[in-house]
């Protein structure tokens, strides 16, 4: 299947999404844990990126399993961004791991209560739209922030692994589209990359739950792009996911300013950014500054004021390019260009 059928959570309560959701029960009996495949249907690490990983250390403070920071305190899941809004507009569906039977869902919260209206319009409701899987053995999985009426099993229903149950969304405690995906094991609480309890961080990975194929693609990144654009308007960032604010600021002819605009996740101290775009004359607008603290998301966009005499028609092309120091040397870590016309 194809994408094409198809920022931050702050908290989630699992504790509460369970207390409202409707119940069923069902059991199964199987010698082994499941390997799960991708819960995303889209490409990892080209079109979805892991940014948040289960919060390996016990007590104040987080850290994700290799004891990098791409976590938070007391985050229990994993989370699978898409790296394009227009592929989130698109649809990207959100897939069983493993074979198993519905327990519960959820599928009319709104999208994007939290960051239009803040934390009560998602009190007791913080993982929005969702579904929970049992599958052999005593394991669950819980798939979480899914499109509003975009769930497609109900409690009950027998799903196979690579079943579309929905769409990723925007619903509950969530500042950003992504996937939510959560594992358990007789109720305990475990990490996928690890197969184990979380107990602090540098855990092997030999139990890993995930299935052999996806070793290579699910290698941890800590950092990336998330996506860029050209605007007619100072993107609000916070906005980005809303297809209001694509509008609002989608270039037409002949616009006051040109931006272009970079978002990107897990940057570093020190990491050194450049921003530019060309005009179709070659004549380069850039500018190039090294970071000063570690950041989970970070914005940033360069532009200019119509000249005088009007655009100049033809291609404008934006360029970021994030880079750090390894062994002394500058490295590119990640790059991302995008051209656009002006008639």
């Amino acid at each position: 299947m194809s994408a094409g059928v198809k920022n931050r959570v702050i908290a989630c309560s699992l504790s509460a999404f369970l207390g409202l959701l409707l119940t069923a029960s069902s059991s199964f009996s199987a010698d082994s844990s499941p390997q799960f495949i991708s819960p995303v249907d889209c490409s990892v690490p080209t079109e979805c990126a892991i940014q948040n990983y289960v919060d390996a250390r016990p007590g104040t403070g987080h850290r994700d399993y290799t004891c990098g920071t791409l976590s938070y305190e007391r985050h229990k899941g994993t989370d699978f961004r898409v790296l394009s809004y227009d592929l989130y507009h698109q649809g990207v569906p959100v897939l069983a791991a493993a074979d198993g039977v519905v327990l519960r869902k959820r599928n009319n919260a709104e999208e994007g209560d939290y960051i239009l209206k803040g934390n009560d319009a998602v009190k007791q409701r913080e993982i929005g739209n969702g579904v929970i899987i049992e599958h052999a053995n005593g394991w669950e999985t819980t798939y979480a922030h899914l499109k509003k009426g975009s769930v497609t099993v109900s409690p009950g229903d027998k799903v196979n692994s690579g079943d579309i149950i929905g769409i990723i969304g925007l619903s509950g405690k969530t500042e950003f589209p992504h996937l939510h995906f959560q594992v358990s094991h007789n109720k305990e609480l475990k990490d996928p990359f690890t197969g184990k309890k979380p107990s602090g961080c540098g855990e092997a990975t030999e139990q890993s739950l995930w299935d052999r194929s996806l070793h290579k693609d699910f290698t941890y990144k800590g950092t990336g792009i998330i996506d860029t654009g050209f605007a007619a308007e100072i993107p609000k960032h916070k906005l980005l996911a809303f297809r209001s604010e694509q509008k609002r600021i989608s270039v037409q002819s002949d616009p006051k300013i040109l931006l272009f605009w970079a978002e990107l996740w897990g940057v570093r101290i020190a990491d050194r950014l450049t921003i530019s775009y060309k005009n179709p004359l070659g004549k380069v607008t850039r500018d190039q500054k090294a970071l000063k603290k570690n950041q989970a998301s970070y914005f940033k966009y360069i532009g200019k004021k119509r000249p005088k005499n009007g655009w100049i028609s033809g291609p404008y092309t934006g360029e970021i390019t994030l880079e750090r120091l390894v062994d002394g040397k500058w490295q590119t870590i990640d790059f991302r260009q995008k051209t656009m016309i002006l008639p």
